[in-house]
């Protein structure tokens, strides 16, 4: 009995060990494949501060400082009126392609009036509002027009970057919005001057205003020692296994595929309320308001696939209809013409990550339809010039 008792000792004990090297041998040769908490992931190098301080922004924690007029990003041909602001993150600002090659450029052309372009990359939804509330009293058109992905509200509920995307390349702090007694209340952003840019360098600064932000470790990240076997037990390595080289890859706009915050109560809300407040302020100042829900590459996928919108997309335009909120989704403007023209065309329509001057015309047609539909004389605009 006692030798049988050994026995089964040493063999667990061989297996366990066994494991336990296969684990070290995996884990270290597929290492950068995987997200390990290390506080370098978060904490910001010397050599980064004198690049960030090009970009800081002690408002909006970034921003695209374009030598224009209004600091829009720069249009090759300009006109005498202006019928549209647009603001929003990467989609909005058209990343990828030439400043006659974006939405708003092709508008522009149409309309004959200027259509300006606000946008930032890397945005979150609430930075997008900021922006709007500083620029547009001081430059308003009839038409303003607030450009997200659903993705956002990821970002709406981020304060450091590199919390939400330790891989990015972004690495600074915004500022949020969150939601009190159903009040939206402004965070600022916690690096309020380009001298305190060294506060990212600094641990304890990085913990401290990891208490706002939504994602901070919020996925327990493991710890890349001994025991190597327990890393097989965190659920952020499956989900990377699993969503990377599975379902779809993990991206600068979509690092958490896993994570669906549409389905969760506290951001969904916030996001509503961000748009509530938004058409709220743009009417109030005299402005016709629009929603643009710009299309990812794999909704439009998932539409062909599945021949209805995501869930998320649904709950966006069911609450935008209940509040009366002018809402424009091109998913399925897009899934329309790969259905029509074939497969190939998604590869028309998206650059490497983001939409191509072929699918910018598209977005473009829709909004001057709906220019149309709303009394905007858009042909008595192009007639005059």
């Amino acid at each position: 009995m006692i030798k049988k008792l050994i026995l089964y000792v040493f063999l667990v004990g061989f297996l366990l060990l066994t494991l336990e090297i296969i684990s070290f041998g995996f884990f270290s040769i597929f290492h950068d494949r995987f997200t390990f908490l290390d506080v370098d992931l978060y904490r910001v190098g010397a050599d980064y501060i004198s690049q960030a301080e090009k970009k800081f922004d002690a408002r909006l924690g970034w921003n695209n400082f374009y030598p224009t007029p209004h600091g829009e990003r720069p249009m090759k041909r300009t006109y005498g009126t202006a019928l549209m602001s647009t603001y929003g993150d990467s989609y909005t600002h058209c990343d990828e392609v030439e400043d006659d090659q974006t939405w708003q450029a092709f508008l522009a052309a149409e309309t004959h009036s200027n259509i300006y372009n606000f946008g930032v990359g890397g945005f979150g939804t609430g930075q997008a509002y900021l922006r709007f509330r500083d620029e547009f009293p001081k430059n308003q058109t009839p038409v303003v027009a607030l450009g997200l992905i659903t993705e956002n509200i990821n970002r709406a509920v981020n304060v450091f970057r590199p919390y939400y995307y330790p891989e990015t390349l972004l690495r600074l702090t915004k500022p949020r919005f969150m939601l009190r007694d159903g009040k939206l209340k402004l965070k600022e952003n916690p690096v309020r001057s380009i001298t305190e840019l060294r506060r990212l360098m600094d641990d304890r600064f990085l913990r401290a205003i990891g208490s706002d932000d939504w994602w901070f470790n919020r996925d327990d990240y493991p710890i890349f020692g001994f025991p190597y076997i327990t890393i097989l037990t965190n659920k952020r390595i499956w989900s990377e296994a699993f969503f990377g080289k599975v379902v779809q890859p993990i991206s600068d706009i979509n690092p958490r595929p896993w994570e669906e915050l549409w389905k969760k109560e506290e951001p969904r809300s916030l996001m509503f309320a961000l748009f509530e407040r938004f058409f709220e302020d743009a009417r109030g100042l005299g402005a016709m308001p629009l929603l643009l829900i710009l299309p990812q590459r794999e909704e439009v996928l998932d539409r062909v696939r599945v021949g209805r919108l995501p869930d998320h997309l649904q709950t966006i335009l069911a609450h935008c209809k209940a509040k009366t909120l002018d809402c424009i989704e091109f998913v399925s403007i897009f899934a329309t013409h790969m259905e029509a023209e074939g497969p190939q065309t998604l590869d028309r329509l998206y650059l490497r990550a983001h939409i191509s001057p072929y699918g910018n015309r598209l977005i473009a047609e829709r909004i001057l339809s709906w220019l149309r539909e709303h009394g905007l004389d858009v042909e008595a605009q192009h007639s005059d010039h």
